[in-house]
């Protein structure tokens, strides 16, 4: 696994005023020196210099994704898991986070707690899996704009400047292959691209709400117990182990409520896992 070298120089720029008042480093320097230390295979030292340059307030895929680097050449799946999965949010369509994501989910020990999808419904979710939450906000936002031009188009349909335009561009439109009227053929772009608005929107309005409320964690002790309630003294159901993802759905004095696939749920203390 290789590291990046490649810096964001504005990132750091506008990232560097939030150092830690302790250090007089920059992010950037931090980040060469953490690069340097892989290099070199020490890796600890590595993993310290990423881990500050992350706490000062940078979020950069490259940054995330060589301390999912260094975390993996220490033998730390669950924090490996964690920063690799913070890196494909931000980065979904990068091929090295994701294929050093599976790389290291294929080490896991809880195999069958990996929610693996169908791969025709992973190949239709595509487009909601490989995008970001700006990016399918501005998609939101461009088709949002697009209905309300279609739907001032779809009023003024008899207009002779509309109906000249139209004549030009409705070439294009697979409603008139279909022998669809104009307004017809307005009426059906019109659903198609509200359809696609609507799916675009709640893709967007699903990621904002789990990246505020934090919903997906990954377990980092080596192996945690299940409770069946929020207590030490309640049965333990099942145990999950280093790198497992859940999903957290409720919080209460250190103890969060988790659900994983296979209808498994229970309570876990807090300290075992930490949430991307």
């Amino acid at each position: 696994m290789r590291v990046r070298m490649v810096w964001i120089a504005a990132t750091l720029t506008l990232c560097a005023s939030l150092a830690r008042a302790e250090t007089s480093q920059t992010p950037a320097q931090l980040f060469g020196r953490a690069n340097a230390a892989y290099e070199a295979g020490n890796y600890a030292a590595a993993v310290d210099d990423y881990e500050r340059a992350a706490a000062s307030g940078v979020t950069a895929p490259d940054l995330f994704y060589n301390l999912g680097n260094a975390y993996f050449k220490q033998g730390d799946l669950g924090r490996a898991v964690l920063w690799f999965e913070r890196a494909r949010r931000l980065a979904p369509r990068d091929d090295d986070v994701r294929e050093n994501l599976d790389l290291t989910r294929s080490l896991l020990r809880d195999q069958e707690l990996l929610a693996a999808s169908p791969r025709w419904r992973s190949a239709l979710l595509a487009w909601h899996r490989d995008t970001t939450t700006a990016e399918s906000v501005a998609v939101t936002s461009i088709l949002f704009t697009l209905v309300c031009a279609l739907g001032i188009c779809f009023v003024f349909r008899d207009s002779e400047t509309l109906s000249r335009v139209y004549r030009r561009v409705s070439i294009l439109s697979p409603g008139r292959l279909l022998g669809l009227d104009k307004a017809q053929d307005l009426g059906l772009a019109m659903a198609l691209v509200l359809l696609l608005t609507g799916a675009f929107a709640y893709s967007a309005f699903s990621k904002v709400r789990a990246e505020d409320a934090r919903s997906t964690g990954v377990v980092l002790a080596e192996e945690a117990s299940v409770f069946s309630g929020p207590s030490p003294n309640a049965s333990v159901q099942f145990k999950v182990h280093e790198g497992t993802l859940v999903s957290v759905r409720d919080e209460r004095a250190g103890w969060l409520r988790v659900e994983l696939p296979g209808d498994l749920s229970g309570w876990i203390q807090e300290p075992s896992l930490a949430r991307i």
